[in-house]
């Protein structure tokens, strides 16, 4: 097959992947322009607010557990305002996906979540989601000659016009790395707005620090009650400076898994906290799932994983609340419901109706249908709670506006150039072998693309394939026993290294037990070993590559070093000590602990500077053949790369390199001796490791388990989401990347031709491409027909943005991108 021909129908795969997307992930249409009161205008407008003054506390990622619980709570004073009627609490639904730009939309318009939020939700570049002309709490107070004043993190600053705050400074929400400098930007503006408390109407707090400590250690991590006692404390500061007709709303814009991250659909992440407390509340009676309970509350066992606790309630229902609460109309585009317990504030039985009354109105609006002022006027205010409920439902589910024309097209086209590109293949390909193997797997995983637990559940399939393919080659080529039981027993500790999927969590994984206190020691040893070996392996041919493989393996072992000691892990001493010696050459006057962190970005700018000089280096001599000694530089580049992601790897994974290490030694050997170098069988032996190996590092087919604790190595406060992005691609797919280059060693080995380099280039294509045309067909085939599935968005609709990162990234720019430049380089 000629390379101008893959190369078209590889342009052909990504332009369906493109056009459908546009149709799958519209923009959703909202009504434009600020609501007004419909119902009894003059009344509603002469009515009184219930309270005067709104400060709002966004803790992010605060768990409804966090709050309520007696098993993880650290927060006495909220939980003493909840015991004496000064507080209600309650449990909101945040509907997925779980992160804040999308929260932060549903906080504030009332809206439910477009999916595309999720991804513009990194883009701190982005204004495609601004609110400038959408109706919302802070546009209805700015309309209202409210002043509202505005601190922490400056996605609020993204989403709504600066002419909104009277005055305001965000800080930045992706540095992962800083639990406390982040919130106390925000908390050292708290005693000068006291201060200024009768100069504003509206005061707005985000913190992030309890967020970034679940991305690093998970909601149990051991810097988590001495941030839930902070949260506290600037709760009760706050509190105590609050006048009877003052709010104070703390809220988490989502909630988290146990592993720290969110953005999915399970109970932890779309269970928050709310908690509305005031002096003025202990005058009215507690909400009935409060009464007789006291705070935090202990749970049994077998409930443990539910995370309700008191009233529950739908996220969005905040919006129509606080504006009934304040005398203010409801957003045009909010699908909340008034909280009933709520309600009876405003003392006044009339009003209480008409706000009913008003709240169904807004939702029949939304809704387009169509009623009358009689018709509304008639119902009781237990038939508007009920009738309000199931357009609340209907509107949910309905949020999205597809481009059908696209949809079609991106399925249509995806289709024929499946079909067209396998008439192609078929002149090249005799179909009787591994190009058999290649398409059942493809329709095994395509055909999963219909079930949604076969999607949460992805890496049971590629288990099944990768120890089926070992046993096939067992039985083909029976006189290599020894090195397949060996393959059997890596890929079975590979298995057993961390919870892939996104139905169970099991407590005794290898990464667990290695991460608990007592194991820490024998985890950075192995963490040393693996490095060392990764580095040293085949680096003894001549004294560059030694240089080059010593340089990068002391830099990634002192930046992991560094920056464990930095989270508060514990390192052994004689590991610490390595370390120091090589950051006190960055250093030399500082002796304490701190150097570790001040060596942090240093450590990475420096690894990155030198990993793109060697790069750049090898491909000039290599092209220019200034060095006539230098046959092959892939196996030097091979090695670049794996250490690039070990790099981007979280320490506990680290150690499966030395496991891959041992892999690859044995499959290059027997794909090499049995196999003839086929680069058909080289090309199906990286793709189903490189999806084997990503589900058992952790990832999955959630938005959940997206790992930005490496995404911002050596980033200083000049975020660039260019970088930040590639590096948190890199360290998603870092297994994958590391089984995408180990082909390079049996493909384009030292006694390889160029022409033959060229051809191998071009067969090994053939096959991958094949497969991500058949995936592509079934899952958008599958994304059509289940577009009003309940788990549309957050099943299907990840999945298919991960499909597109494995189209893109794994596929064209490290499969043939990447690689073709360096096989260009050998022309």
């Amino acid at each position: 097959m000629r390379f101008k021909s893959l190369l078209i129908c590889l342009s052909l795969q990504l332009a369906a992947v493109f056009i459908f997307c546009i149709g799958f992930f519209p923009q959703k249409s909202v009504l434009n322009g600020s609501s007004t009161f419909q119902i009894e205008k003059s009344l509603q407008q002469e009515a009184p607010p219930v309270f005067s003054k709104l400060i709002l506390v966004v803790i992010d990622a605060l768990r409804s557990d966090f709050i309520f619980d007696s098993n993880i709570s650290n927060f006495p004073f909220t939980h003493s305002l909840l015991n004496n009627g000064n507080a209600w609490g309650f449990t909101a639904y945040s509907n997925p996906p779980t992160v804040t730009l999308p929260r932060l939309k549903g906080l504030t318009t009332g809206s439910t979540p477009n999916f595309l939020d999720a991804i513009l939700n990194v883009a701190e570049d982005d204004n495609s989601s601004n609110l400038k002309d959408q109706d919302s709490l802070l546009n209805q107070f700015y309309l209202n000659n409210k002043k509202i004043r505005f601190f922490g993190d400056d996605t609020w600053l993204k989403l709504f016009p600066l002419d909104y705050f009277e005055e305001h400074e965000g800080t930045n929400s992706f540095f992962v790395s800083d639990f406390t400098q982040v919130d106390n930007n925000v908390t050292r503006h708290i005693p000068k707005q006291l201060q200024e408390k009768n100069d504003w109407d509206v005061l707005i707090l985000h913190y992030l620090g309890l967020d970034h400590i679940g991305h690093k250690g998970g909601p149990r991590s051991k810097f988590m009650p001495t941030k839930h006692e902070e949260m506290d404390g600037i709760i009760r500061q706050l509190y105590e400076n609050l006048d009877n007709d003052g709010l104070l709303c703390i809220l988490g814009d989502h909630g988290m898994n146990e592993l720290g991250n969110h953005g999915g659909s399970s109970n932890g992440e779309t269970s928050a906290a709310m908690v509305f407390a005031s002096p003025k509340l202990s005058n009215f009676e507690l909400p009935s799932k409060q009464k007789e309970i006291k705070l935090p509350i202990t749970k049994p066992s077998e409930d443990e994983n539910s995370f309700k606790y008191l009233t529950e309630i739908q996220q969005v229902d905040f919006v129509p609340t606080i504006a009934t609460l304040f005398n203010l109309p409801i957003p045009r585009n909010s699908v909340g419901i008034i909280i009933e317990p709520l309600l009876k504030l405003l003392r006044n039985s009339k009003l209480e109706s008409i706000k009913l009354k008003e709240n169904y109105k807004q939702l029949l609006d939304l809704a387009h249908i169509h009623s009358t002022m009689d018709d509304i006027s008639s119902l009781e205010d237990f038939e508007l709670f009920t009738k309000m409920v199931s357009i609340q439902e209907d509107l949910t589910r309905s949020a999205t506006n597809y481009f059908y024309e696209f949809l079609a097209a991106g399925i249509i086209s995806s289709i024929i150039g499946t079909i067209l590109y396998a008439v192609l293949i078929t002149k090249d390909l005799k179909f009787n072998g591994i190009e058999i193997i290649s398409i059942i797997i493809s329709l095994l995983i395509g055909l999963s693309m219909f079930g949604s637990s076969f999607v949460e559940e992805e890496h049971q399939i590629w288990w099944w394939i990768v120890t089926g393919l070992i046993t096939l080659s067992l039985y083909l080529k029976p006189n290599t026993k020894l090195l397949h039981l060996t393959l059997f027993i890596c890929v079975r500790l590979i298995r057993g290294w961390n919870n892939s999927g996104q139905k169970y969590v099991y407590e005794s994984t290898i990464s667990n037990i290695l991460s608990r206190i007592e194991y820490k020691d024998m985890q950075w040893y192995l963490i040393l070993a693996t490095i060392t070996f990764v580095s040293f392996n085949d680096s003894m041919k001549n004294l560059p590559t030694f240089a080059m493989s010593l340089s990068l393996g002391v830099l990634v072992f002192s930046f992991k070093v560094s920056w464990s000691i930095t989270n508060g892990e514990k390192v052994p001493f004689v590991i610490k000590d390595m370390a120091r010696t090589v950051v006190k050459l960055l250093f030399p006057d500082e002796s304490k602990d701190i150097i570790f962190s001040l060596a942090l970005n240093p450590l990475a700018q420096l690894f990155f500077h030198c990993t793109l000089g060697f790069l750049v280096i090898k491909l000039l001599i290599q092209k220019l053949k200034i060095d006539k000694t230098v046959d092959n530089i892939f196996d030097e580049l091979t090695k670049v790369m794996n250490l690039v992601a070990i790099m981007q790897t979280r320490p506990s994974n680290i150690p499966m390199f030395c496991v891959f290490e041992i892999m690859k030694m044995i499959l290059v050997k027997i794909i090499k001796h049995d196999y003839n170098s086929n680069p058909y069988v080289t090309s199906i032996a990286s793709l189903v490791l490189q999806h084997f190996t990503f589900f058992q590092f952790g990832g999955t087919n959630s938005i959940a388990t997206v790992d930005l604790s490496n995404a911002y190595n050596g980033v200083s406060e000049n975020y660039n989401i260019y970088y930040v992005g590639l590096l948190m691609t890199i360290a998603n797919f870092a297994p994958s990347i590391y089984w995408a280059v180990f082909s390079w060693d049996i493909l384009y080995s030292y006694d390889t031709n160029s022409i033959l380099r060229r051809q191998n280039f071009m067969k090994s294509k053939v096959l991958p491409l094949l497969f991500y045309f058949i995936i592509g067909c079934f899952l958008f085939l599958s994304c059509f027909i289940l577009r009003y599935h309940l788990f549309i968005w957050s099943v299907f609709s990840p999945k298919l943005c991960y499909y597109v990162a494995w189209s893109i990234f794994m596929n064209c720019i490290v499969g043939w991108v990447f690689e073709g430049i360096l096989v260009l380089a050998h022309w």
